[in-house]
């Protein structure tokens, strides 16, 4: 099996070719880790060109659509071959993951569970992803390498940003995240807020304050690097929900 994948701002669309069964489940769960590193947790699957599927690669297209749910996303399938509609169909798996005739209808689809979630009143920026990278060797050592860490954003205003890390995965306690993101610490960061623009900012931040948490550190960091334009467009931001959420009934 071959997965061909097509890239957009806020959602991405895989085109599965071949087969797929068990040899190929690794491969699909690999791709759906990768956009959801990069903050992308909403998927379009294209299964037209799927001359086959077995009951394990269709465990790992419910494991698929579960991951980006808990992320605050949706995966749906788009334009399933007949051999894969039916099997779908017959196990009831369309009941839990939408089908959709057409790639067109499926994205439509997508876009409108993201216009749904903006206008839920979701935060702007909770859940949001945000690069780190740190300027020295001697943290670099400590991840075994100069490689992205992957936080995820709480709050950012014109001066500052408020993020979440947790380094369970990676084996880090909170005392170890305290060390790696410690008051006076330079990082780097890349974060989007969509509300502003769709491209990333980028910034030079030393670390304010850090605290444990039960899912890892939250750390405040305060710019020292950042465009004038970029500034001015966070503090903007910060004034306009801070704004809207006074004019939210029962604030």
């Amino acid at each position: 099996m071959k997965i061909d994948k097509s890239l957009h701002d806020d959602y991405a669309v895989l085109t599965l070719k071949g087969e797929f069964d068990t040899f190929y489940c690794p491969a699909l769960q690999q791709e759906v880790e990768a956009l959801i590193e990069r903050g992308i947790s909403h998927l379009v699957i294209d299964m037209r060109l799927v001359k086959f599927i077995n009951s394990t690669a269709l465990g790992a297209v419910i494991k698929a659509h579960k991951r980006c749910k808990a992320e605050g996303g949706e995966l749906v399938v788009a334009q399933p071959s007949p051999f894969v509609r039916d099997v779908v169909k017959k196990v009831g798996i369309d009941k839990l993951i939408p089908l959709h005739d057409s790639e067109q209808d499926a994205v439509k689809a997508v876009i409108k569970h993201l216009n749904q979630k903006e206008l839920a009143g979701d935060a702007p920026v909770d859940h949001e992803k945000v690069l780190l990278t740190f300027p020295d060797d001697t943290r670099n050592q400590m991840l075994g390498g100069k490689k992205p860490l992957v936080g995820t954003m709480a709050n950012v205003d014109g001066h500052k940003v408020q993020f979440l890390w947790n380094g369970a995965k990676a084996g880090f306690s909170n005392d170890q995240g305290k060390t790696l993101f410690f008051v006076g610490g330079e990082v780097h960061l890349k974060f989007q807020v969509k509300m502003i623009k769709k491209a990333f900012f980028e910034v030079d931040a030393k670390v304010s304050q850090v605290e444990a948490t039960t899912d890892g550190v939250r750390v405040t960091a305060s710019y020292v690097k950042i465009a004038d334009a970029d500034r001015a467009a966070l503090g903007q931001f910060a004034e306009d929900m801070a704004f809207l959420k006074r004019q939210l009934p029962g604030q």
